[in-house]
């Protein structure tokens, strides 16, 4: 019996890094600041591999890795974050946007979107609410 000891095996990671989802995180993760990382891997990453979050997450990371909308049209970027938040976190959409807007648990998720991604502390709850409550 021969083994040949000199193939190469083909490597798992490098699968891995094909995929849409993993293309948007190396896009992000060149700007987003480094202390977050476990919880965007927490939060947000790792939904990647359980049904239904794979397409809603791809939306919601393309839409976070656009972040020079967020200086030049601040409040129209943020209101689509929300909603591409509200379809990452609500995929079989029991929510409708008037409950999504006044729900505690997505407006805490929607602040700390901009705080693990963005590095930004001054969106308060009741800004959040003000800006989505024409929605």
């Amino acid at each position: 019996m021969k083994w040949d000891i000199f193939v190469k095996r083909k490597s798992k990671k490098k699968d891995l890094e094909d995929d849409p989802v993993s293309i948007v995180v190396g896009i992000i993760e060149k700007f987003a600041p480094k202390g977050y990382r476990s919880e965007r891997d927490m939060f947000f990453y790792n939904y990647k591999i359980m049904q239904p979050y794979p397409k809603p997450l791809l939306a919601f990371l393309e839409k976070v890795s656009q972040r020079d909308r967020l200086e030049s049209d601040p409040d129209t970027f943020k209101r689509e974050i929300f909603f591409k938040l509200k379809d990452f976190y609500d995929p079989r959409d029991r929510l409708s946007l008037a409950e999504a807007a006044e729900n505690r648990e997505l407006i805490k998720k929607f602040r700390e979107v901009f705080l693990f991604f963005y590095d930004k502390k001054d969106l308060s709850s009741e800004d959040a609410k003000e800006l989505l409550k024409d929605i």
